[in-house]
């Protein structure tokens, strides 16, 4: 085996061992903070004369992105203002309210003891994940918090910048939303889908969620076992760009297929064009003669 050949197996087999890099999003994720969200938009919409809250919106209200609930629900009102509403009662009056996930704390410390890294992409602003990551004692836990993800898009892209500054090749995305384990798929990661309550079940078998798991100590076995993760590699961006290039340089079969034919076809049309010109030509010519032959025997 060639030194080049060792080198590529040696790097391989590298990156087939090293840890995946492990990310959550936040609420109901890291923390259980379904019962301080609803009661901070229950007050934020009384103070604006509204009784919005129902069974049938809860479930979209709570694991939308703030601003866009605001915009959606309160359209008359400033989404900021009524943002920095929310964000101020939450702080004020539910700060107490909200809690780490039953089993995260241990599941973190188990992690950052076997040297795992570990990060955050959430839809909240990133300055309230960190305070109430404080508040808890569980800031020094994670190695990257990224807030504000907002759309699909923003959370892949989020998710992706946050597996580039980790460093990861793979990475496993813990989450309680169908939307991001969709956002996690198309970055590239192993998404693991927690369901605390039975009606999560269905939406995140929906959205492809690779494993499903309600205890943290469940997601520990799969870590310690066949290392399923590896399957999946995180897209980076220009990854993306340089398959998109080597597309369009490298026409499909099809296409190709197609051209030849048309080329074909034209070659063929033009012998065709050009034997009857030569015909033609000849036949001409063969007149032409004739009437020499007819000139010379009338002289």
């Amino acid at each position: 085996m060639s030194k080049d050949n060792e080198k590529k197996k040696l790097k391989k087999l590298e990156r087939n061992t090293r840890k995946p890099a492990i990310l959550f999003s936040f609420d109901g994720a890291v923390m259980d903070t379904e019962p301080a969200i609803l009661a901070t938009y229950r007050h934020v919409f009384a103070v604006h004369g509204k009784d919005i809250l129902t069974p049938d919106n809860q479930e979209e209200i709570q694991r939308a992105p703030i601003m866009d609930v605001m915009k959606k629900y309160l359209p008359d009102e400033d989404p900021r203002k009524c943002a920095a509403e929310y964000d101020s009662y939450e702080q004020n009056h539910l700060i107490d309210l909200i809690q780490p996930m039953h089993g995260v704390r241990d599941f973190l410390i188990w992690l950052k003891k076997n040297n795992y890294k570990v990060g955050i992409v959430s839809a909240r602003e990133r300055s309230s994940v960190v305070e109430l990551l404080r508040h808890t004692d569980l800031v020094t836990m994670f190695d990257v918090i990224i807030g504000s993800a907002g759309n699909l898009e923003d959370r892949t892209d989020s998710i992706q910048t946050a597996c580039k500054l980790m460093d990861a090749d793979t990475c496993i995305f813990i989450t309680d939303s169908s939307h991001n384990v969709r956002a996690a798929s198309s970055a590239g990661c192993f998404t693991i889908g927690i369901v605390s309550t039975g009606s999560r079940t269905l939406p995140m078998k929906e959205s492809g969620a690779d494993f499903l798991t309600k205890d943290f100590k469940e997601i520990r076995k799969l870590l310690e076992g066949e290392p399923l993760w590896l399957a999946y590699q995180v897209i980076q961006p220009e990854d993306k760009d340089k398959k998109k290039k080597k597309k369009e340089k490298k026409p499909e079969k099809k296409e190709v297929k197609e051209t030849e034919k048309k080329a074909k076809e034209e070659k063929t049309a033009r012998k065709v064009t050009k034997t009857k010109k030569d015909k033609k030509e000849e036949q001409s010519k063969t007149e032409e003669n004739a009437e020499i032959v007819e000139e010379e025997d009338e002289k």
